[in-house]
């Protein structure tokens, strides 16, 4: 069987799990936005409803009372009454109205203010309730989640906010819409029956169709949903990656592969918007065109005498509101509509069962009375989630005795680590059991388990809090003494690390520990180990980012700790192990061997002693090394090295060529074999085997070719370049590489430093609303012309109907020709219905369109700005993986609704309203002015309201925000969390963030509900007012009823429409907010020092510091560098070592002009670092990253296939990417036979949501990646941490390789001891420069020259051999010896 077809057997497999899952989600109706209600939230949400009804009942009040008003001027129209009798009617009946308002404004500020309870109710219970569940969740769930649960945790707090948002003030206008549409329905009834049936019955037929339409809308919600998710998977892994996707140039990759994905949402909305906008036209139509018939009939009834025309009336005006309240209904229908579906999806995570939940983390209950520590495997096999097809343990028995330190080795991917994650119960076995002192697994409780047994893992993850919590969090329940504290410190021999801090202790440590290196990570983390002091004690690689001085102190002090308790110390170290200490092999998921070492590795040929290398003897065995074990390595070099004051170079003979340096090449020829092959090849253009970016964002495994291809597209796109050309930078002027925002400009013409806008600056509305035309192409702009024609159209529509409104009640009253002008007045607004229907239409999918295609615009701008800027910004605390990747998704939904709907709403209204005032004027210019008058109380309620809502509106977001940051550090370092048991210590953080949020929310409610209430009943004292003075005005006979009561149609339809938006406050306020957010991200600065540079050069040669002097951006006051001047000469092999802490691969940082020196302070006018001469800073950064590749001590792999992976960063044009090439480079990386034993080799997904990998085969894809690339420079920063002996070993012979090459053309080896110098370069050079930044002394056996940096300082340099034989701080080293601290006492390497 094909790959290809192994590829869609696998992914067919997976399907109907999706399904399943989608189905749960789709099936659910409106239920779910009272999925979280308790009946601790009834008696506020039956509050608010009482409040809401009572509120909406005031409205058909008011129609009736408009109905009894309008039958005064109708009677005095026809002379039944006379001016006086009028004006007291009058008022009388305006007195009634006003106590009327008075209660609409007291039970409106009630029912908005529990309304917005009820909603931050809500949303605690679900975030409560989905925390729970994901506490639940078992490993597998964790594993098999498509997307990754970083983007799982953007989604979910989207989904939160979104079914807060739809069950607060939404939910009550909702209500309140209907419940007045029924009341006023019942007015209608009870003095017409049968006209209200002829004016309402259409409206089966609307339902009919609206209902339709949300089954549709439903479904594009839920696709549109999925796929802002996966685009969520593609901002998270680049931001939580972004070293690597910087040094690998892979900026463009990014936003392309973010682009697609949000190009096919984009297309979803679009298609939710039609479907929305529809109903919003069909609505408008309907709305207008039932008084057809109405007014029709209802001159009917007044000629025939049935009816009086005041009833007549007060039916219109009832089933006027009544129609309104469905059509309030629609806007309050689409937020619904998505709270719904967030709700949907919210419950939908919670059903979703995983086939293990039950019988991991739920089961077992038993809790013995001491764990003395017996750790028994009894026929154990077990097969990974995402890797079902490849067995990770095969029928495995061992044996771990209680107070016994015993050993567990084998190659990458043997299973060792699986040890420690079955003893821990992250997972169960598929076979076989295992049980400790005597007791099965599954049997115990689980929390008893992880209070007994602590796993400290390679790769240690630290929380967002202070050194001193890091550690204390342990003791969950409680403090630790300020002595156990201390002790734990000084075991983890972290004391003078702490002592140098300014703030010690309580020092931050940053996002993941990030301003930490990774040797001071693991200590962390082993200083939490032994403040737990648990009976069993699992160690899987947790001394390997460690220089010898410090890992040997360390092991010794845990030998000491460990004195009579059980350990199991999973290693490639075999040093660690001494001749009484027992050990396990495992070898292909097998144990192969076993034994005390004294033992077995006296047995010949026997598994252990391939793990046995020359360089693992004992450290007193140094001293008796003969010179010839380095006489292999030192002929390589056959350049004469001079004296200099600074480390120089040798030369290789010929450059160093391979397939994966060099598509051309053979990884093993040489010679003139090579030279043919060569010549063979040239002109050769081999075909494309990665197609292009599909619109869904997994990466279907392709048939891998089985002859000679580039693997990637020619096809021209965003990453056409050969040489990585950043974004932006390079073609400044081109309009299609930037985005003509303002706000952009502005910010990139000062310093990336001072400009970055603060994450909590809002922007007017007015400021968001002006970027909305520049970044629209002439399509969108001729869709937005249209859009506000359309708009215009609708608002002349509104005055037009109550003009002829007012026209058709006057024929009630006007007895000549009554029946024709009601024919004429009825088809007048037909016409009127329909040309508003399509104008509705066109000015909500018109205006939703181009705001869509403005968020996307933002978002890309964004994503593009977020990738350019220097390493620092994501350092800072505001700028999170969590909160950049929810303003990204979040801010950007909601921002778009600015444009798309409220700002439509505004035009229309302010459109409408100058048209009513004009048309007033005209008619009755008294009246008109006193409207006026009158309206500036309403703007001056509004303004007030809208100040104070956006205010709390931004308090409100903050405090969500600290929600998320807990939500996302718990749960994506979800494995951490249980290994110490500290589910309830997060539990706990998260109640008192969600807590908080809820205080600022009901605060806010108070706040902006009490002014809501008089905000909105403004509206109707104002009306009283006016129905109260056009009373006087009738009653002097100043102007005919007709006109006023016109001027009462044309301002009442109007001014209701303007308090109409009020009720779009809050959600404006949130989109305004929203907008700022996303606005601050595409606003980002352009001129980061990074890319200051313009010099493109054509190879990386000669490295040289010269006083180079470095901190942090974020920790400024610790120096990292101090003076340190060395030279690194092209063509050389060059070991940076050095304790844990000492400013390694902060070297590796500044290479990749990640950061910048600080040494323009001590040499203002000197280069302190240059690359081939030239300084740095004028360097062009992609072009020299492009000539560069690193491989990290962490691995990264991102979402993508392994031959994705490896050619990362690539652009389609290069030749270098080659079948060949690749399969060259993971050989050379020692993982090509693992690659091959998968299904889908090297088609096999990786990354988030694909197939899990060991630490080790994750590390020796990212060498493969490395070398792939042809570098000049190849740094190599801890690269063999996490390989067992054998893969380090293929790795090693790799380098040498590199350095036999350069030799092999002859030329005379340098005596032993001399230095080398740059300036001694012959003619004849190699081609690439390999760094190796280690702690392994078999790394550092094959580099010509050592560099040894202690405390940021160069203490030492020269070759492996003369410094070994020099006794120095090296020597001292390789021993393990002590030589005062351990360590500098700042952060980081």
């Amino acid at each position: 069987m094909s790959r290809l077809s192994g590829a869609t057997i696998e992914q067919e497999k997976k399907l109907p799990k999706k399904d399943e899952e989608d189905g749960l989600t789709r099936r659910a109706g409106w239920k779910t936005l009272f999925g979280f209600t308790t009946k601790r939230h009834l008696p506020v949400l039956s509050l608010a409803v009482t409040m809401a009804a009572i509120a909406a009942l005031t409205l058909p009040a008011m129609a009736i009372l408009y109905g009894i008003l309008f039958r005064q001027f109708a009677d005095y129209g026809s002379g039944k009454i006379n001016g006086t009798a009028l004006l007291r009617n009058a008022s009388k009946y305006c007195l009634y109205m006003t106590g009327i308002a008075a209660i609409n404004w007291l039970t409106n500020s009630l029912y908005f203010i529990l309304f917005l309870i009820f909603g931050e109710l809500q949303a605690r219970s679900a975030r409560e309730r989905i925390f729970n569940t994901l506490v639940r969740r078992d490993m597998e769930w964790y594993d098999t989640r498509q997307n990754g649960i970083a983007a799982l945790l953007s989604t979910i707090q989207m989904q939160i906010r979104d079914l807060q948002l739809s069950t607060s003030t939404p939910l009550g206008e909702g209500l309140q819409c209907v419940i007045s549409g029924l009341g006023a329905l019942i007015v209608a009834f009870y003095f017409s029956w049968n006209l209200t049936i002829v004016i309402i019955c259409t409206v089966p037929l609307v339902y009919l169709v609206m209902g339709l339409l949300s089954r549709r809308l439903s479904k594009r919600a839920h696709e549109q949903a999925d796929k802002l998710q996966q685009a969520l998977k593609y901002v998270t892994n680049a931001v939580q990656s972004i070293e690597t996707v910087k040094c690998f140039n892979g900026e463009r990759l990014e936003l392309l592969k973010f682009v697609k994905v949000i190009s096919h949402a984009a297309s979803l909305y679009k298609r939710q918007a039609n479907l929305r906008s529809f109903q919003i036209g069909f609505m408008q139509f309907i709305i207008s065109a039932i008084f057809v018939q109405g007014f029709w009939y209802g001159s009917y009834l007044v000629t025939s005498g049935k009816t009086d025309a005041g009833h007549v009336v007060i039916t219109f005006w009832g089933a006027l509101m009544a129609v309104q309240g469905l059509t309030g209904f629609v806007p309050q229908l689409i937020v619904l509509q998505k709270g719904k579906v967030a709700g949907a999806r919210l419950r939908g995570i919670m059903m979703q069962t995983s086939r293990l939940d039950k019988s991991l983390e739920s089961q077992g209950g038993e809790k013995p009375d001491n764990c003395p520590g017996d750790v028994e495997f009894q026929h154990v096999s077990f097969t990974y989630p995402t890797r079902p097809n490849q067995t990770a343990l095969n029928d495995i028995s061992l044996f771990f005795p209680a107070g016994d330190t015993t050993f567990v080795i084998g190659r990458s991917g043997s299973g060792k680590s699986t040890l420690g994650q079955l003893l821990v119960r992250f997972y169960s076995p598929s076979s076989g059991q295992i049980r400790i002192d005597r007791a099965p697994l599954q049997s115990l409780d689980t929390q008893w388990l992880r209070d007994n047994v602590t796993l400290v893992e390679q790769h240690s993850v630290l929380f967002n809090d202070t050194i001193r919590r890091n550690i204390a969090l342990v003791k969950r329940n409680e403090e630790p003494t300020a002595e156990q504290l201390k002790e734990a410190v000084s075991f983890a021999l972290l004391d003078q690390m702490i002592k140098d801090l300014p703030n010690g202790l309580d020092t931050l440590v940053g996002t993941k520990g990030n301003s930490l290196s990774g040797g001071q990570r693991q200590r962390m983390a082993l200083a939490r180990a032994r403040l737990r002091n648990t009976p069993v004690l699992v160690l899987d690689e947790s001394t390997s980012a460690l220089d010898n001085i410090t890992r040997s102190a360390m092991l010794q002090a845990i030998r000491r700790w460990r004195l009579g308790k059980t350990t199991i110390v999973i290693t490639h170290d075999i040093s660690q192990i001494l001749p009484n200490d027992f050990v396990y092999i495992l070898e292909n998921s097998k144990v192969i061997q076993e034994g005390y070492r004294k033992m077995i590795e006296n047995v010949p040929n026997s598994a252990f002693n391939t793990f046995l290398d020359i360089d693992t003897r004992r450290p007193e065995e140094d001293e008796e090394m003969l010179e010839d074990e380095t006489d292999e390595i030192f002929s390589l070099y056959h350049e004469s090295w001079g004296q200099a004051p600074h480390p120089l170079s040798g030369v290789f003979g010929e450059p160093y060529v391979l397939p994966l340096m060099s598509p051309r090449h053979s990884l093993l020829m040489s010679g003139p074999k090579r030279a043919s092959v060569m010549a063979s090849e040239l002109g050769k253009r081999p075909p494309s085997i990665i197609r292009p970016l599909e619109d869904n964002d997994t990466f279907h495994p392709l048939p891998f070719p089985t002859r000679r291809g580039s693997l990637v597209s020619t096809r021209q796109s965003l990453l056409s370049q050969d040489v990585p050309i950043q974004l932006d930078l390079l073609r400044a002027n081109s309009s299609r590489q930037r985005m003509s925002l303002k706000e952009g400009k502005r910010s990139s013409q000062t310093s990336a430093q001072s400009t970055l806008p603060s994450a909590t600056q809002t922007l007017s509305i007015k400021q968001i609303m002006k970027t909305v035309w520049p970044v629209l192409d002439w399509r969108s702009r001729v869709t937005f012309t249209g859009a506000i024609i359309c708009a215009a159209i609708h608002a002349g529509a509104t005055p037009t109907f109550a003009f002829v409104f007012a026209r058709l009640l006057s024929t009630f009253y006007v007895t000549a020709h009554q029946t024709q002008m009601a024919l004429k007045y009825a088809l007048s607004i037909l016409g009127i219905a329909i040309l508003d229907g399509s104008a509705s239409y066109g000015q909500s999918y018109f205006f939703d369109s181009c705001a869509q295609t403005w968020a996307n615009a933002l978002k890309q701008e964004a994503m593009r700005r977020i990738l350019l800027q220097p390493k620092e910004f994501f350092d800072r605390e505001e700028n999170s993986v969590s909160q950049l990747a929810e303003c990204i998704d979040h801010c950007a939904e909601e921002a778009r609704n600015l444009p798309g709907r409220f700002a439509s709403i505004v035009l229309v209204v302010v459109i409408m309203v100058n048209i009513a005032i004009i048309w007033s004027l005209v008619i009755c210019w008294k009246l008109t002015l006193v409207a006026l008058a009158s309206g500036l109380v309403l703007f001056a309620s509004t303004r007030c309201y809208h100040a104070i809502s956006s205010r709390w509106e931004t308090y409100s977001n903050e405090a969500d925000e600290k929600v998320g940051q807990v939500l996302y550090e718990t749960f994506v370092n979800i494995r951490t969390v249980r290994c110490f048991v500290l589910e309830e210590v997060f539990r706990k953080r998260y109640k008192d963030a969600t807590t908080n949020a809820l205080k600022v929310g009901v605060k806010r409610a108070v706040y902006t509900g009490s002014i809501f209430g008089i905000n909105y009943a403004c509206m109707f004292f104002v009306t009283t007012f006016l129905f109260w003075y056009g009373a006087t005005i009738v009653a002097s006979r100043e102007f005919s009823t007709t006109r006023i009561i016109e001027v009462f149609g044309i301002l009442l339809l109007s001014v209701n429409q303007v308090n109409y938006i009020g009720n779009y406050i809050p959600q404006v306020n949130i989109a305004k907010d929203a907008g700022s957010r996303l606005m601050r991200l595409s606003g980002l600065p352009l001129t980061s020092p990074e890319h200051s540079g313009t010099m493109l050069i054509h190879s990386a040669g000669d490295i040289v510091l010269r006083n180079v002097y470095f901190s942090y951006p974020t920790r400024k006051d610790l120096s990292v560098l101090q003076d340190v001047s060395f030279c690194i000469p092209r063509g050389s092999c060059t070991a940076i070592v050095g304790p844990s802490g000492s400013g390694k691969s902060t070297i590796a940082a500044l290479l990749f002009k990640l950061y910048q020196t600080n040494s323009g302070a001590h040499a203002p006018f000197t280069s302190d670092l240059t690359v081939s001469g030239h300084d740095i800073k004028t360097l062009h950064t992609a072009t020299l990253r492009s000539r560069m590749a690193i491989v990290s001590q962490t691995p990264v792999l991102f979402p993508g296939t392994i031959v994705e992976n490896i050619v990362y960063g690539l652009p389609p044009s290069s030749s270098r990417a080659t079948i060949d090439g690749v399969r060259a480079a993971a050989v050379a990386a020692g993982v090509s036979d693992f690659i091959d034993s998968l299904p889908l080799g090297y088609q096999t997904v990786v990354g988030e949501g694909g197939t899990g990998l060991s630490g080790g085969q994750a590390q020796r894809i990212a060498i493969a990646r490395a070398l792939v690339r042809s570098p000049d420079i190849l740094i190599l920063d801890e690269a063999t941490s996490a390989l067992d002996v054998e893969s380090a070993g293929v790795i090693r012979d790799t380098i040498q390789r590199l350095v036999m090459d350069g030799s092999k053309e002859g030329g005379h080896r340098p005596p032993l001891g001399q230095e080398f110098s740059c300036s001694s370069l012959h003619e004849e050079r190699r081609d690439m420069t390999v760094i190796i930044i280690t702690h392994a002394r078999e790394m550092m056996a094959i580099a010509e020259h050592i560099i040894v940096l202690d405390k940021g300082r160069v203490v030492e340099e020269g070759t492996y051999d003369a410094l070994r034989r020099r006794q120095g701080p090296f020597a001292r080293l390789l021993r393990g010896e002590k030589t005062g601290s351990p360590e500098r006492g700042g952060l980081r390497k």
